[in-house]
Parts: C-alpha cells; sequence; structure tokens
C-alpha cells in the first residue's frame, strides 16, 4: 500500500490500464502521471520520478476471515453478479508468469513466492518458505524479524519488523525484542508488553518474477537462492 499524499497534494490513484513486466501501472486523474508500484516511483508524467511512500498497512485476507471480523461488509456487484468464480487458480497453479512471462534472474524459480521491500533504496527479496516461524536477517546496521506462520496459506500475508538499537530473540516459542523485552503476538501481528516496541517494516508478498524483472539490481536474502 502507498501513500498517496506528495507535496501537501492528494491524488486519485486508479488503474492505468497498462502493465510493465506483468506489473500493475496506475495512474493519478490530477496529472495523468504514470505510477509503479513494483519500481516504488513515478515513471511518467508531470510527477515522473517520484519517489513513491510505501505504507506498511496492507493485508491480503481470505472472505471468510473478513467477513468474520466485519459481517456488515457489502459486496460489489459485477454486472448483477457477486462471485466471479475462481479466476486466479490457474494463475496460481502454474509454474509460468502472466502471459507465460518468466525470470530473467535465475537465483530463484519464475514464481517463487516472496517478500519483497526496500531498506536504503535498495530493493531486497526473502523467499516465504524460508521465513515460515520467524526468521531474523541482519541487513547494513539493522536486524529485521520476518514472520509468518509454518505451512501457511499463500494469502497469508508476511509481517516484518526492523530494529537499529536492540535485537530480536526467540525464547522458548516466543520471540521476543530486546532490550524492552517486547513478546511477538503472531495472532495480531505486532509486538506487544513492552517498552519502546518496533513497528511493522513495509513490505509486500509477490511473485519473484514481477519483483526481479523490475529490480534487477534486488539483494536476496536466502542461502536456498542458486549461486
Amino acid at each position: 500500500m502507498y501513500d498517496r499524499e506528495y507535496g501537501n497534494k492528494s491524488y486519485t490513484l486508479e488503474p492505468s490500464g497498462g502493465l510493465i513486466n506483468s506489473s500493475l501501472v496506475m495512474q493519478d486523474r490530477e496529472t495523468d502521471s504514470y505510477w509503479s508500484i513494483m519500481r516504488g516511483k513515478v515513471l511518467a508524467g508531470k510527477l515522473e520520478g517520484t519517489k513513491m511512500v510505501e505504507l506498511p498497512l496492507g493485508e491480503k485476507i481470505k472472505w471468510k476471515q473478513w467477513v468474520k471480523k466485519h459481517p456488515e461488509t457489502l459486496v460489489l456487484s459485477v454486472d448483477g453478479r457477486e462471485d466471479a468464480g475462481p479466476s486466479y487458480e490457474r494463475y496460481f497453479s502454474s509454474a509460468q508468469g502472466f502471459r507465460n512471462q518468466k525470470a530473467n534472474d535465475t537465483r530463484l524459480e519464475t514464481k517463487e513466492p516472496i517478500f519483497a521491500f526496500r531498506y536504503r533504496e535498495t530493493p531486497y527479496a526473502i523467499p516465504l518458505k524460508s521465513i515460515e516461524g520467524g526468521k531474523v536477517i541482519a541487513v547494513g546496521n539493522a536486524q529485521i524479524f520476518f514472520y509468518r506462520p509454518v505451512n501457511a496459506a499463500i494469502f497469508y500475508s508476511t509481517v516484518a519488523f526492523i530494529s537499529r538499537d536492540g535485537a530480536f530473540k526467540k525464547q522458548g516459542k516466543a520471540w521476543v525484542h530486546l532490550p524492552g523485552n517486547c513478546r511477538f503476538n503472531a495472532e495480531q501481528k505486532q509486538f506487544e508488553g513492552g517498552e519502546a516496541c518496533p513497528q511493522r517494516m513495509a513490505g509486500f508478498d509477490t511473485f519473484w518474477y514481477n519483483w526481479s524483472l523490475n529490480n534487477p539490481d534486488t539483494r536476496l536474502l536466502t542461502q536456498t537462492a542458486k549461486e
């Protein structure tokens, strides 16, 4: 999820109808500039070069989980239908990307699910399978804690937390952040109960080909990647 306020102005973003390397490009109504969600910047138009501000708020969720939390939810009807069918089943089950596109970077398979993020303007990625149950990795002078449950469905959103003045440790079955003794609540997806608990870091789950084609200088945080 990205902010839509830049230079004290709010922009109305909507799909442009175009893709770049199989990833969505948005367009704002105010200036007709084109915003790439995978590159994190404006590619063309009056605002070209503007760096998009990512917000650590986006979350994927299944319908049954959403409606349990929000039973009053209304469903948008498209041409009188509320159920468009299993449109993405074939895509998720295929080893190929959208329209059979493949990753140029072969360190991971084309459709390897990853968590992607930027730190100090450098793009990073880590495979989802390597962070199940929690994983801590040092990036520069910071520690980053990644978490998703073991055997979590692809629809589960990965969370990540960054610390520059503390350490993430596993004590028994619980993850804690020291020295503030904040404990990670997996259900709520946040650290609680201590002092100065780390905040969630921006980033999102996607497929390797989507991210690497748009960010060819990606640093891969894993020992399972092909050398």
